[in-house]
């Protein structure tokens, strides 16, 4: 090949890779084989229906994200992806304790009780649990973001949507690369990958990533945290046989770093600044920690139009999780919380596919077996109960440390220790009831308090499925699918009390005390759910590239337990979605234009809140409520020159509790005339009202190659907090002095910007990068509130600032 052919073959694959741009919604950047040049945007096959299929024809809203978009936004996992997906929510600030939200549904329990709402596989496997459904991209093809139920398909617990991780299977082709990343705050990543055809039928590839940075928040006395440590390595051998192929994979990963960043917002117990320098008592035990492993097969067998697909799969991982709840120095308010848990499931699908002239067809069954373990530990000081105690009775919590120490803790005391004990002690000795208590607490103020739950989860799930999509005409296609899934759960809890209420009386027993978990507990709970749950979808192909579709689908998420608590299971989560959609494509495409309309009703979602009677310390319940949403889903992608791609999205949702759920002792409450909280009218907590997103791909051809230019910009409205601990009637700060929070003590709406700059040089084997993400280094929150409130110290989590540094990516 002369100098100047292999010049222009090397820059029309550039030119691919560039005009990929940003992802949008409804849409889906160049896949590696599935691409189709038409002219102007590409076209791109997908599998959200599993079978390969045009996206502008799939009546279904997607997005999707290739390789290279991934790499121009600088997104390294799924939790990165939320910005630039319409509808779709992360703000996770921890690896390993992630909540997904589609469309404002998402399930806010941190144990093991209930299943997530969003469906997470990874290569066609069902990642079943919120601590390993954050993996680092290692190796990827792409990722695909499916909004709305997705009960008929992917099934089970896919009520809000589902994601579908790609990766990288093996070509029959010898390729590689080797790809080093260095950055501020001593960012250090290391990629790579080879792929070797072994013989004419067979192909591996295998690839792996090492990351490390160093933390970017300043505390107060301690090294800077919120830094990262992780690794994980992939393989798969791909073989060809005829009508046969085969695809075996294995990863391994492993993660070991700081846990969530919290900065307390009570301006009595530290700054109440979540940008400035972190007061924190830290600990051995405050630390996030992961490793997982995972085999699959999946085989193929092809019989003219009929194809027969098996995938087996193994996976396993065990998880640390240690968080200081309080985000403070300060002894009164220490709460610790740690999740540890240790599962293992197996999963099986046999599907069936087809066509024929008329007709496209799927049709399936799974099996899903799961156990998991899990330990939770609540970590506090004695001193603690003061925060507990005086918050349960009102006081504003910044006033707290102005308070005599250990008075809210008698209060406590007094709630467990019998009264003829205190009674005796008085008649026994010369002190009043007040200087007995008083005398208690100093015996027991200062020392450590830790209570433990044990659960375990045995989980069983069957499922057959069957999709149909029939061509009444040329033009007009009608789809039908329906899923029957069973899940049977097996749940046992077990806590007892831990610690003892010292009685420094001689010939008194000491008092056992627990209030985390509330009362001993040793039960085992047996449920099974079971749902249908249909699709039924009308599409109409106007024109080569006009096609307008109507769908109606349900979705199904299996009751659960409360995981900290004997209590009766909470029923399964069901939801209705109706909606409309237009994907056209325009000035021989030039333009492109998806529209997504839709609206549903949710019954029975699942609610974990910590709480309690007025006056009491509060502990962890569920509660099932109704919830309805309307939104909107736009696309638009503009080839405005040659080298210039212009992709702009929006996203609308407006959603509200139609039915709140109270628990007996509110009902108690109201019935003394008490007010008590109903958010029936209220949003849904954690999800913005818009969201949009700007993306600009320029490629600028040099005498000496090509340099690839990439901006976006990405904005998120204001939203209301999560329901995730108690109510406080008075705010310990002041919600407007607060950087990322509104007047209304809502988290602030935000925008973040990301920039790359690629340079390809002429007949070379290597590229250079130099990206920042927050490129303007913009002050924004994740997510406000927390378990702590329950001692008086709301938290805030922020996002992260700018990151910036250099790729080296070498080619062989």
């Amino acid at each position: 090949m002369n100098h100047r052919s292999k010049h222009a073959n090397f820059k029309m694959k550039r030119i691919a890779l560039a005009l990929a741009g940003l992802t949008l919604t409804n849409s889906a950047v160049a896949q590696q084989e599935t691409t189709e040049a038409e002219g102007g945007i590409e076209v791109i096959n997908v599998t959200a229906q599993k079978r390969s299929e045009n996206l502008q024809e799939v009546p279904i809203a997607i997005t999707a994200f290739s390789e290279d978009a991934i790499r121009k936004i600088g997104a390294s996992d799924l939790n990165d992806l939320g910005l630039y997906t319409p509808g779709f929510e992360s703000n996770n600030a921890t690896a390993t304790q992630t909540a997904w939200t589609v469309r404002g549904i998402t399930t806010n329990d941190f144990g093991i009780g209930l299943d997530p709402a969003v469906a997470v596989y990874i290569d066609g496997v069902y990642i079943g649990r919120r601590g390993t459904s954050n993996l680092n991209f290692n190796d990827v093809e792409r990722v695909e973001v499916l909004k709305g139920p997705q009960g008929t398909l992917f099934g089970r617990n896919s009520a809000a949507g589902a994601v579908n991780i790609i990766t990288k299977a093996p070509v029959n082709d010898v390729e590689g690369n080797v790809r080093v990343t260095l950055g501020n705050y001593k960012k250090r990543k290391l990629e790579g990958l080879v792929n070797l055809p072994i013989n004419d039928n067979w192909s591996f590839r295998g690839s792996y990533t090492n990351n490390n940075r160093d933390g970017h928040i300043k505390t107060f006395g301690r090294e800077d945290i919120g830094n990262e440590h992780d690794w994980g390595a992939r393989a798969a051998f791909f073989a060809e046989y005829d009508n046969f192929e085969a695809v075996i994979r294995a990863d391994v990963s492993s993660l070991n770093q700081d846990s969530r960043p919290a900065a307390t917002l009570n301006t009595g117990y530290g700054p109440g600044d979540p940008f400035g320098v972190y007061h924190t008592d830290g600990g051995d035990d405050v630390y996030e920690a992961r490793d997982v492993k995972g085999v699959s097969a999946e085989l193929n067998w092809h019989f003219g139009d009929i194809t027969f697909t098996s995938i087996t799969a193994y996976r396993e991982f065990e998880r640390y999780n240690g968080m200081e709840d309080d985000g403070s120095a300060f002894d009164r308010a220490r709460f610790v919380s740690v999740l540890d848990e240790d599962q293992d499931q197996f999963s099986q699908e046999f599907r069936l596919t087809g066509s024929s002239e008329k007709v496209k067809w799927t049709v399936g069954a799974t099996y899903f077996q799961e156990d998991i373990a899990q330990t939770t530990d609540a970590k506090f000081n004695t001193q603690s109960f003061d925060g507990f105690a005086l918050t349960s009775a009102g006081v504003d919590p910044s006033l707290i440390p102005n308070i005599q120490q250990g008075l809210g803790m008698a209060g406590l005391y007094q709630q467990f220790i019998p009264s003829s004990t205190l009674a005796g002690i008085v008649n026994d000795t010369i002190f009043t009831p007040e200087q007995v208590l008083g005398l208690i607490v100093a015996a027991n103020y200062g020392k450590p308090h830790i209570e433990t739950t044990a659960n375990s989860n045995d989980i069983e799930s069957y499922a057959a499925y069957g999709d149909m999509t029939y061509s009444v005409t040329d033009k007009l296609d009608l789809t039908f699918g329906l899923r029957y899934t069973r899940d049977e759960k097996t749940f046992d809890i077990f806590t007892q009390y831990q610690n003892e209420i010292e009685i420094p009386f001689a010939g008194y027993d000491n008092v056992p005390i627990g209030i985390a978990f509330s009362v001993p507990t040793d039960v085992t709970q047996n449920a099974t759910w079971n749902k249908l749950t249909p699709r039924f979808v009308i599409d109409y192909q106007w024109t080569r590239d006009f096609m307008t579709y109507a769908s109606y689908s349900e979705g199904f998420k299996a009751g659960g337990f409360n995981t900290l608590g004997e209590a009766p299971p909470v029923d399964e989560e069901t939801v209705e979605n109706i909606e409309i959609g237009m994907k056209s494509s325009w000035l021989e495409n030039q333009l492109r234009l998806n529209v997504a309309l839709y609206s549903y009703d949710y019954t029975d979602l699942q609610n974990h809140e910590l709480d309690g009677p007025v006056g009491s310390v509060p502990t962890y319940n569920l509660r099932n409520v109704d919830a309805e949403g309307q939104g909107a889903e736009v696309e638009l992608k503009w080839q405005a020159t040659r080298d210039l791609l212009v992709s702009v999205n929006y996203a609308y949702l407006d959603t509200e509790y139609t039915k709140w759920e109270f628990f007996p002792w509110e009902i108690d409450e109201m019935a003394q005339g008490l007010t008590v909280e109903d958010r029936v009218g209220e949003p849904i907590s954690g999800m913005p009202k818009t969201q949009y997103n700007v993306a600009f791909d320029y490629l600028m051809e040099t005498g000496s190659g090509d340099i690839s230019w990439h901006f976006d910009y990405a904005y998120s409205s204001e939203r209301q907090q999560d329901i995730d601990g108690p109510t406080l009637p008075i705010l310990p700060y002041n919600p407007a002095d607060v950087t990322g929070l509104t007047a209304d003590n809502k988290i602030d709406s935000y925008g973040i910007a990301n920039a790359r700059i690629t340079y390809f040089p002429a007949d070379a084997d290597y590229e250079i990068s130099v990206y920042a993400r927050n490129l303007f280094d913009e002050e924004y929150l994740l997510a406000i509130g927390g378990q702590a409130m329950a001692v008086g110290s709301p938290i805030a989590n922020p996002g992260l600032p700018r990151m910036y540094g250099v790729e080296v990516n070498y080619r062989f």
